[in-house]
């Protein structure tokens, strides 16, 4: 939904119903630009329901008074679905918008009824019955619901995204003064993460290379290989000849990239990016797909050296975020994979090679264990992973090891 928000969002106050509006796991409220006006429709009352409806099939507004209709993972629990999609374009004004995400797999959930699932075609047909105009239409890869999303449109003109829109200006500054707890500003490890990671590339010689989060451009300068670099507000200076920037986010770079780039595959990519769990976990299974058997993938932050550097919102300039979160998933889900630690400045590096592109667990257990995560984010990471348990030092030997050389 955030990035139909992202994408296709009209400018100026506009009216948007949310039809299925109950916060069971959240609501869409909460992404809300500042200048729309949300009313929130469902079937009974309860948190998120500003409208309880008297009718499913009957939506209490006027003809042609509603600029957006915004519905997730109410489809499949609607008995006569097609009859909604009347309502909506009845209610619709001319331009007006809908956005639908509905599941194409996944287990039977009553809610109190669960009687379909979806597919590209039907979109298709919904927008034919409607009178909709259907203008795009994607697959969510995340397990285990794999959503379809559809942007449908009421006449007009808007057309389909088809490169991953660039972001504009700078990030917003986040200053950060030094903890007043020094032990929260502790660093790990003797040999700064740039000199590993330049080890790394003298070891794996890597021909193609891919980088998340490059900010001031010090480690994509370690390269010279053909580089890609991925950052909405990147602050280099000047970008190398040798690669590609994208300003734009990783999600958008791998959607419209679901295969290797010009059909070369991946030797290496580095992970430094939004330091929340759930991100470098998208970025992981995305990049992994893209990725030579023989390459390497490696993670920044994987070890912090206080508690409060693992806190998600920023408390300290030595921040890592939760990041561990993800690298523990990994030791219990793929034990198919070379794991190791390296017990590097300030916060640890984690290299991950014996890469297998086919492998789905990831993508088909993501919002289950992303669901686990978000009930416990006050959870410290365990005194292993503090005390560095697992982690080994950066010479030459341990890292020809560790990339299988």
């Amino acid at each position: 939904m955030q990035r139909c928000i992202d994408w296709y969002w009209p400018k100026g106050k506009v009216k948007v119903v949310d039809i299925g509006s109950a916060a069971v796991n959240g609501s869409y409220r909460e992404l809300m630009p500042p200048d729309a006006h949300y009313v929130g429709v469902d079937l009974e009352a309860g948190p998120g329901v500003d409208i309880v409806l008297e009718d499913p099939y009957h939506l209490p507004f006027a003809d042609k008074s509603v600029d957006i209709f915004i519905s997730g993972q109410m489809l499949e629990h609607c008995g006569q679905f097609w009859r909604v999609f009347t309502e909506m374009s009845r209610v619709l004004k001319d331009g007006g918008l809908v956005f639908m995400i509905a599941p194409s797999s996944g287990p039977v959930h009553r809610y109190p009824v669960d009687c379909y699932r979806f597919y590209p075609d039907s979109y298709a047909a919904l927008a034919d019955w409607s009178g909709l105009r259907l203008v795009h239409v994607w697959t969510d890869i995340w397990g285990p619901w794999f959503d379809y999303v559809g942007v449908f449109q009421k006449g007009g003109m808007l057309e389909q995204i088809s490169a991953p829109p660039t972001w504009g200006g700078k990030a917003a500054p986040n200053p950060v003064a030094r903890h007043q707890d020094l032990e929260a500003e502790k660093r790990g490890g003797n040999v700064p993460y740039l000199d590993v990671l330049r080890h790394i590339h003298d070891v794996l010689n890597p021909r193609h290379y891919l980088e998340i989060g490059v900010r001031h451009g010090a480690s994509l300068a370690l390269s010279k290989a053909n580089s890609l670099a991925i950052d909405p507000f990147p602050e280099m200076a000047s970008v190398p000849n040798n690669s590609t920037l994208f300003k734009c986010s990783s999600d958008d770079f791998f959607f419209f990239n679901k295969k290797p780039v010009n059909a070369k595959p991946l030797d290496l990519a580095f992970i430094d990016g939004m330091h929340l769990a759930e991100f470098v976990y998208r970025d992981f299974a995305n990049l992994e797909r893209l990725m030579s058997s023989k390459g390497a993938i490696v993670i920044d932050d994987v070890l912090p050296n206080h508690p409060l550097q693992a806190v998600r919102t920023r408390q300290s300039q030595v921040w890592t975020g939760d990041v561990w979160r993800f690298a523990e998933v990994l030791k219990t889900k793929r034990k198919d994979l070379l794991l190791t630690w390296f017990n590097c400045a300030p916060t640890g590096l984690l290299v991950v090679s014996k890469l297998a592109p086919r492998n789905e667990v990831l993508r088909n257990e993501y919002n289950p264990i992303v669901r686990e995560w978000f009930s416990t984010l006050d959870a410290a990471p365990p005194s292993s992973v503090l005390s560095r348990l697992d982690a080994i030092e950066p010479t030459i030997v341990n890292i020809k090891a560790a990339l299988g050389r």
